[in-house]
């Protein structure tokens, strides 16, 4: 995919993304989503991954690890999302339960799911958890 210039560059993926989609005749399995590696936001560089969910088996698709998240929505203008981001990372930060992984984004569609622009995104900030039970941190 094209390198990352905010709003254009999620548009012209997505775009893409349901373009190949449609041309492949294979249905929809959720909303769209973004797994953000911690390098993009300690760099300001790093390789995104934009998905689209796809029956489990589809050929050539990639399965995505689950994980503990605090999450959090935002219905907003996109240049407005990073307040969200704020509220949701102090949050975490502030109970020492950051964990690894990469923050992850979901855009569920408020109508036309192919209107890219019409959406509530869902922020998703991996957690710690103990490693001999794989429960939270408290």
């Amino acid at each position: 995919m094209k390198p990352f210039s905010g709003p254009a560059w999620w548009v012209q993926t997505f775009t893409e993304l349901h373009r190949r989609l449609r041309g492949s005749g294979v249905p929809r399995t959720g909303p769209d989503g973004v797994l953000f590696p911690l390098e993009f936001f300690t760099d300001g560089r790093a390789e995104l991954v934009a998905f689209v969910p796809v029956p489990e088996g589809t050929p050539s698709a990639e399965v995505i690890a689950g994980a503990r998240l605090a999450t959090t929505t935002y219905d907003g203008p996109f240049v407005d999302l990073d307040t969200a981001y704020g509220a949701l990372g102090a949050a975490v930060l502030e109970q020492a339960k950051s964990g690894d992984g990469p923050v992850r984004e979901r855009y569920l569609p408020r109508g036309d799911e192919e209107d890219l622009l019409d959406h509530t995104t869902v922020i998703g900030w991996p957690v710690a958890t103990t490693p001999s039970t794989g429960r939270p941190v408290h």
